[in-house]
């Protein structure tokens, strides 16, 4: 291959890199990210379009505009700024090559737009395109600067324009070629292209074009002494075998037949033992022969061209590890990367301790990445061994997270979902790392039900495009793509559920019990429960040595409950969690937590914690530290006597494994009532537990009821009066095992029945088939009752330390500096309602007020803290 042409000077981000080097590293990275023999919709070749892209989408920085921009950082020094610009002339040119190799009109009007949005977004296709051919002065004077950024390329960089064209189509077009074409032509073609773009397959050509693209560009622009395409194309993972061993060490209960649990690991097919055994032997099989069965049948149903699954299995069974291991095993035989997919950031921190603990590795490890708005995107070395950058800040240290590379990826449905419906320009980079993966969704029920068909069409185009493997994942399978009758239903993993089922019948859990409060409304018009009396009903309920979890539907209720709950002989387990960011080490030591807790709160007669989203997640992290530790039996405290009631908002109800004694939960949709009892009596231990489902009233001069306040809107409660109808017997109760079979069932069934998935036009839907890239990028997953500010809470000199820090960096305009900076800040960060919301995070300092308070759950407001302005 000869070296590019001397006129290919220095590229911007890279002085020692000359445009030539940067097209080859960006063709590359490209070709790392798309199998070689992979086939577009139109029929045409993926690796041959994005080489095409790849070397032209930059051309027009040949300009002499360009390189005195460069040279001078002024835009002005050009006769219009206007001309200084490259996209557009970049798009014109592809579009030429593409047309010229043969390509599809319909991929030759995606590679056109992609390049042309490369440094931007997708917008809204059928409006944006027709700006770029129609009969108009304004479309007219965009091409005429094109014609005179095509002459100055042709009158001072010709033969290196030439060479861009060559290698781009492998000799089959040259500058000569685009000259006798002229850029009207392309203006005729993109106006011919424009009816393919309405096909509903164009925006999935135009996202994988312009994703790779852009992921290719950034990498090679980083700065890494390792090259785009090694960077991109390796895929370390966490080795699956440690967790296989981890879990044949766990697997050690001896059964009946003298054999241990183990044995399933080798022999999943075997029946598991039936009430001859224990309940420890049966739960152990059933534990260990599902999570084989699932690894196995997953190998299996890929093999045989299945790719959407369904892995479903009661609370406590096993799933984590099962979904795990089963998707890195498949990951291991593929050489392909793991996403794992959680519905909250809230509760992805338990995961991510195991995975942790299990696999010996860190977030900031190529093999292990853990990515969502408040983590930490850092990786500080190679698989190699190497560094990823050449000094800290220069890109490459945080694009390896940013872009998935990692072979396990810990994230959120946000980041994954919103990444693949319509992404921001940095967001789209996860896309190519979707290629070949495994992509777990734990607990699909709680995505958002304005969502439930646009993911039904992203798993198809996931699938379909990327040839990704999904498992749905829960104990309510919300059947999303059982209801679509464009899509195939799942495979199922496992046929285990009627031997867990069968367990739960003879040795329930729990009991579910409807309250008055709720039993009234559902057999009538009934005013809900007063939250005064339901924290008098809850102390009289836990007595000496017992613990007790209430999960009530909003903060306002979960502070108020714990306000109505401590009295003058009450200490709030959070009240001295303050102390510990100045006096503690680093990591947090929960025991040490406890002796000083019961030090100072020697004459405690009840302990009251509090959780909810207004804790800063540090704070959130140590208290559910506290709580695991009181709530192990296997771990003695110094508390153990003292009665321990813990109030929630839904965040506990999934990725949270505590178990308590008795639960209440206020009135909720089925798959939430079924979560949340999954946090009580998860061992078996003794008579099944006791699950209260009542209705609460909002607080004291708030005009609301919760439960209608949160779920009532989106119609959720009513198919959950169908199911309750159902299960509900004479006395009030629901066994367990009808909860979770008959409930469920009758509940999904009503809701999809009330809006009639199956038979309606999705706007989300039809947006991502129009190619409405702005419209998508709009709809976010996770909906709010009311505006929101993203707040960094400062409680300590320490805190308020790293917020000037990130402040002097961020004034200094030290960008990676302050990028670096603020990554130490996000474990302080909360959300909090406003009034009028801002773009960027606000810093509030709270060490002088008394306007934070984790003991009751509540948090500061933006209106009663100084500002990053008086730091």
């Amino acid at each position: 291959m000869s070296s590019p042409d001397g006129a290919l000077s220095a590229f911007l981000a890279r002085p020692d890199q000359t445009l030539g080097d940067h097209l080859e590293g960006v063709a590359d990275g490209c070709e790392s990210l798309v199998e070689a023999d992979s086939t577009m919709p139109t029929g045409d070749s993926w690796a041959q379009f994005l080489k095409t892209l790849a070397w032209t989408h930059d051309i027009g920085k040949l300009t002499d505009y360009f390189q005195t921009y460069i040279e001078t950082g002024d835009r002005s020094t050009a006769p219009t700024p206007e001309l200084t610009y490259h996209s557009f002339t970049g798009s014109v040119v592809t579009a030429a090559a593409l047309a010229r190799q043969g390509f599809n009109k319909k991929a030759t009007a995606a590679g056109f737009y992609a390049v042309l949005r490369h440094h931007s977004v997708i917008e809204n296709v059928p409006s944006d395109l027709p700006s770029y051919y129609e009969s108009r002065s304004a479309v007219d004077a965009r091409y005429e600067l094109v014609e005179r950024q095509v002459r100055n390329i042709d009158q001072s960089a010709a033969q290196a324009a030439d060479e861009v064209l060559t290698r781009a189509t492998d000799g089959q077009y040259g500058w000569e070629g685009f000259q006798s074409d002229g850029v009207e032509f392309v203006r005729r073609l993109v106006r011919a292209t424009d009816p393919a773009t309405s096909e509903s397959d164009f925006y999935e050509i135009v996202l994988r074009a312009w994703s790779t693209l852009v992921a290719a560009d950034k990498f090679d622009a980083s700065g890494s002494a390792t090259g785009a395409a090694d960077r991109l194309s390796a895929t370390p993972r966490p080795p699956v075998d440690q967790l296989s061993n981890h879990l044949r060490a766990l697997s050690d209960t001896e059964l009946p037949d003298g054999n241990t649990a183990s044995q399933y690991l080798d022999t999943p097919q075997k029946p598991a033992p039936g009430d001859e055994a224990t309940i420890e032997q049966r739960l152990a099989a059933v534990r260990t022969k599902a999570n084989e069965q699932v690894v196995r049948n997953l190998q299996a149903g890929h093999e045989a061209g299945d790719r959407v699954f369904e892995l479903t299995l009661p609370t406590g069974f096993g799933k984590t590890y099962t979904g795990l291991r089963s998707a890195l095993s498949l990951g291991e035989t593929r050489d392909s990367r793991v996403i794992y997919a959680l519905p909250y950031t809230s509760i992805i921190d338990q995961v991510d301790s195991e995975i942790q603990r299990i696999f010996d590795v860190s977030p900031r490890d190529p093999e292990y990445t853990v990515h969502h708005h408040l983590a930490d995107t850092l990786t500080v070395a190679a698989a190699g061994g190497g560094p990823l950058s050449d000094g800290i800040g220069s890109g490459a240290d945080t694009l390896h997270a940013e872009a998935w590379r990692s072979g396990l990826v810990l994230t959120t449905f946000t980041q994954l979902f919103e990444s693949v419906a319509g992404p921001q320009n940095t967001q789209s980079m996860k896309l190519p790392a979707l290629q070949d993966s495994i992509i777990i969704l734990d607990e699909p029920q709680a995505l958002s039900l304005e969502w439930w068909q646009l993911v039904g069409r992203l798993t198809e185009f996931l699938t379909d495009e990327y040839d990704a493997t999904v498992v749905f994942m829960t104990a309510t399978q919300p059947r999303i793509l059982d209801n679509l009758p464009d899509y195939s239903n799942p495979t199922q993993l496992t046929d285990c559920l009627p031997e867990c089922n069968a367990l739960l019948r003879d040795s329930p859990r729990v009991r579910f019990r409807i309250h008055d409060s709720l039993q009234a409304h559902l057999s009538g018009d009934a005013d809900p429960l007063p939250l005064p009396e339901a924290a008098t009903e809850i102390e009289g309920s836990t007595t000496e040595a017992d613990n007790t979890l209430a999960i009530v539907n909003t903060v306002e209720s979960a502070v108020t409950l714990t306000e109505h709950l401590s009295g003058p002989d009450t200490a709030p387990l959070a009240a001295d969690l303050l102390d510990t960011h100045d006096t503690d080490p680093d990591p947090f030591d929960p025991d040490a937590y406890l002796e000083r807790f019961a030090e100072r709160h020697t004459d405690a007669e009840q302990i009251v914690a509090t959780l909810t989203t207004r804790l800063r997640p540090v704070d959130r992290s140590r208290l559910i530290d506290v709580l695991n530790h009181i709530l192990d039996p296997e771990t003695t405290t110094p508390v153990d006597g003292t009665p321990l009631i813990t109030v929630s908002t839904q965040l506990i109800e999934a990725g949270v494994d505590v178990s308590f004694d008795r639960l209440y939960r206020d009135y909720a949709p089925v798959p939430s009532i079924v979560q949340a009892a999954g946090r009580c009596n998860r061992e078996f231990g003794g008579d099944a537990a006791s699950v209260t489902i009542w209705r609460l009233d909002s607080p004291a001069e708030s005009y609301y009821v919760p439960s209608e306040l949160i779920y009532g809107d989106r119609s959720l409660l009513h198919p959950t009066q169908q199911a309750l109808a159902r299960v509900t017997a004479r006395d009030h109760s629901v066994p367990e095992v009808e909860m979770i079979t008959t409930g469920v069932e009758t509940y999904y069934e009503a809701l999809h029945g009330k809006r009639k998935t199956g038979d309606r036009r999705d706007r989300l839907v039809s947006a991502f088939d129009g190619s409405k890239g702005e419209q998508l990028r709009n709809a976010s997953l996770v909906g709010s009752e009311y505006p929101t500010q993203e707040t960094i809470v400062l409680t300590s000199e320490e805190d308020r330390e790293q917020a000037r820090r990130y402040q002097r960096h961020k004034d200094a305009e030290e960008w990676s500096a302050a990028q670096a900076a603020f990554q130490d800040l996000k474990r302080l960060l909360v959300t909090l309602p406003v009034e009028e919301p801002v773009d960027e995070p606000v810093i509030i300092d709270v060490t002088d007020t008394d306007s934070y308070h984790p003991e009751t759950g509540s948090g500061p407001t933006i209106s009663e803290a100084q500002t990053d302005a008086e730091l």
